[in-house]
């Protein structure tokens, strides 16, 4: 017998004994009534014990099938909601795929627009902190500004702008489209938020930097010759130059310097670029998610196709591009600026020269004799000569220059 049984034969035993306390048993004046009177009780209690077992019977099958519907919905939700994910995830990646020489070929027409974009609107900075990092100027920033002013115009903002475009432009160019290539093959051989993808991708940032010195390095070295005290009237035009350093100095001499360079753009690039692909991705993946709510909960299904049309996100707001870029951009600048004082001198210094002096032991012991040779007449402030207007200039040149390179990437449709 079943609890919900057990409890109906109680109440009709209940209501059969207030019968019979109520004196119902007893034969009224004609006779046997009572007798009827208590056996009526007796089944109308029985009849509502049977009503309560079948009311609780069906209460218990209803909330049965309301546990099965309900069941049935969250499965049906959960697998719209895996296709939703399924359809997305191939969405993502199926996009179509250039050839990679078109691709690499895109990647540095990005970066030449945008660093020709910014280099030319960042140009006063940029002479600024020439003067005070080599010509060692003791003015303040508002005093060398009316004295550059004063001597050579408002064109002596830009004097070497276009030696300087014609290497930081490619440089940076190499720079973005070798990172965007090394970041490819971390890709595809480690797996999302995987130990492997992100020291692949501080590898990829050092790596970047390193090939893009190794390029360039030569022209870097003919704009510092050219842009210090008395450079222009030494050597004349800018093949003038290569023309007399070559006689004189001899082909490594075009290398001077790079040791320091390589040192310092190592870990600057890796900082640089880990920084702000980090901070990117993440926003991305917010950004994907939020998207993905969005389409779950549309039901218009015009409006659907249009939000998935925009998945996954191509790219981070404006506002949060250029604010990954300055921050990256300042953190690299100032964990290396030491090594970009240290190269600037040892660019100065005259004389013939030779691939032992370029590169090797000869090339660190030069670099540490001018490192010994700073401190000793500057103090450690001198390894930080100019960081405050480089900073000044790398905010903006990191924020426009990651913001610009990403515009332009999208409008020549390339990842």
């Amino acid at each position: 017998m079943t609890a919900a049984a057990g409890r109906g034969m109680g109440d009709a035993r209940r209501c059969v004994a207030r019968a019979l306390r109520a004196g119902w048993w007893r034969d009224d004046a004609n006779g046997g009534g009572g007798g009827e009177r208590a056996s009526a009780v007796a089944a109308s209690a029985s009849a509502a014990s049977g009503r309560r077992r079948r009311w609780r019977r069906r209460r218990r099958l209803a909330s049965v099938s309301a546990s099965n519907a309900s069941a049935s919905a969250s499965g049906a939700a959960a697998g719209w909601a895996r296709s939703l994910d399924d359809k997305l995830r191939a969405k993502s990646t199926t996009t179509r795929k250039l050839p990679a020489q078109e691709e690499a070929a895109r990647r540095l027409a990005s970066g030449i627009g945008a660093t020709i974009c910014v280099r030319t609107v960042l140009a006063p900075l940029e002479r600024v902190k020439i003067e005070y990092l080599l010509n060692r100027s003791a003015l303040k920033p508002e005093a060398l500004v009316r004295s550059i002013f004063t001597k050579e115009g408002l064109g002596g903002f830009w004097k070497g702008n276009l030696l300087n475009l014609a290497r930081t432009a490619p440089y940076k160019a190499i720079n973005f489209c070798a990172f965007d290539t090394y970041r490819g093959f971390v890709i595809k051989a480690f797996p999302e938020g995987s130990d492997g993808r992100k020291i692949g991708t501080l590898c990829a940032g050092a790596g970047a930097g390193v090939t893009a010195v190794l390029t360039c390095f030569p022209m870097d070295v003919l704009r510092t010759r050219l842009l210090t005290t008395g450079g222009k009237a030494k050597y004349g035009s800018l093949i003038q130059c290569v023309k007399t350093m070559y006689t004189q100095e001899g082909l490594s001499t075009f290398y001077r310097g790079i040791t320091p360079a390589l040192v310092s753009m190592a870990p600057n690039a890796a900082v640089y670029y880990t920084i702000y692909d980090g901070l990117k991705h993440r926003r991305m993946a917010q950004l994907d998610e939020e998207l993905r709510v969005r389409i779950a909960a549309t039901k218009d299904t015009r409006e659907r196709a249009k939000l998935e049309r925009e998945y996954p996100s191509k790219t981070v707001e404006a506002s949060n591009m250029m604010l990954f870029g300055a921050l990256a951009g300042v953190a690299s600048e100032a964990s290396t600026y030491p090594f970009e004082v240290i190269r600037r001198r040892m660019q100065m210094q005259g004389g013939r020269s030779s691939a032992s002096m370029v590169f090797g032991r000869e090339a660190l012991r030069r670099m540490t004799v001018t490192l010994r040779s700073i401190v000793r007449k500057q103090g450690v402030r001198g390894l930080y000569a100019g960081l405050g207007p480089s900073c000044i200039q790398v905010l903006p040149s990191a924020s426009l220059g990651f913001f610009s390179y990403e515009m332009f990437k999208l409008l020549f449709q390339v990842d």
